[in-house]
């Protein structure tokens, strides 16, 4: 039986999040720095991901236009509560004099939310429909909202075009792909491994292509590493607040709580190394919030999961009233 355990368990690893962020940051600093195009590997990598993620989505025109309330909350998640909170924390780093740091923090409080939030409500069995429209409606805004925020934080340190170009690429690009994808039929079997695999790819080449740096000024990582910490637990305490204040729908709750979280930092890692090349530093807030987000994901996830599985044994168990 032995045996048996260890294959279920060896399996598990493929589809935790955790193992792959793992084995990507022990590769990246144990190898030496890649000679590779990080930039376009990475641009390749989160279209795949982006494709799987999106693959087997849709909402009709009705729960759209009946959702508008819905779309207003996720917009405010995402580009008030994350974005202000992203750029009090890189403020700090701007007043420090950390002039190219503050400009991925720019960047990253610029970006729509996870693609993730859709991945949350599957694993916790949450609202779909909300997902959905959280992610629509964040990616629309993004369109507007991630040019002039950049513009108007850090001018024209990165044209305000090139954002977005690459924002209506990331969102055309894998809707598109994912017309003719659905004639696979692809399992999450296959596609949560595959979507793994490409996060821990984006993570290995952000972080093998700043090693160096890494290696010379460890401090500097500790202090954006706290940074993210910070960030992430701030964001968590006002999320849960204003789920309880405004009595969120329980299947909603995750959904909303990883949207509020969590935005693209996989997006964020590409715009920072294309777009701003001659500032690599500017990248580290960016990877290290992939990492801390990351973790979080899992832990959070797994957490409900496990949570609504009780939920529903004990409801189960429960004997009826007549």
């Amino acid at each position: 039986m032995k045996p048996a355990v260890w294959q279920v368990n060896a399996s598990d690893l493929f589809y935790d999040l955790r193992a792959w962020i793992f084995c990507a940051l022990a590769l990246s600093l144990l190898t030496g720095t890649l000679d590779v195009p990080s930039s376009e590997l990475i641009v390749v990598a989160l279209m795949v991901q982006m494709t799987l993620s999106m693959d087997g989505l849709s909402i009709s025109k009705e729960a759209l236009s009946e959702g508008r309330r819905e779309m207003l909350h996720s917009v405010v998640l995402c580009y008030v509560v994350n974005t202000g909170v992203t750029l009090a924390v890189g403020a700090a780093f701007m007043l420090s004099g950390y002039e190219t740091m503050w400009q991925g923090w720019v960047l990253l409080a610029s970006m729509p939310c996870a693609i993730s939030v859709v991945t949350a409500a599957i694993l916790t069995r949450g609202d779909l429909n909300a997902a959905v429209i959280a992610v629509t409606s964040t990616y629309v805004s993004g369109i507007v909202l991630a040019p002039l925020i950049s513009f108007v934080l850090i001018g024209n340190a990165v044209d305000p075009l090139e954002i977005l170009k690459y924002i209506v690429l990331f969102i055309v690009i894998p809707a598109a792909l994912t017309i003719p994808l659905k004639r696979l039929r692809l399992g999450r079997s296959l596609k949560v491994p595959v979507i793994n695999l490409m996060m821990a790819l984006m993570l290995f080449l952000s972080v093998n292509s700043n090693r160096e740096y890494m290696l010379t000024y460890p401090e500097m990582i500790l202090i954006v590493l706290v940074a993210a910490g910070a960030r992430l637990l701030a964001l968590s305490l006002i999320s849960s607040w204003m789920n309880k204040r405004l009595k969120t729908d329980r299947r909603s709750v995750p959904v909303l709580h990883v949207l509020c979280i969590w935005k693209n930092t996989g997006l964020s890692v590409s715009m920072c190394m294309l777009l701003l090349s001659g500032a690599p530093e500017s990248v580290i807030p960016c990877f290290t919030c992939m990492i801390v987000e990351s973790l979080w994901f899992s832990m959070y996830t797994e957490k409900e999961s496990k949570r609504q599985a009780v939920a529903r044994r004990n409801a189960s168990a429960s004997p009826s009233i007549c």
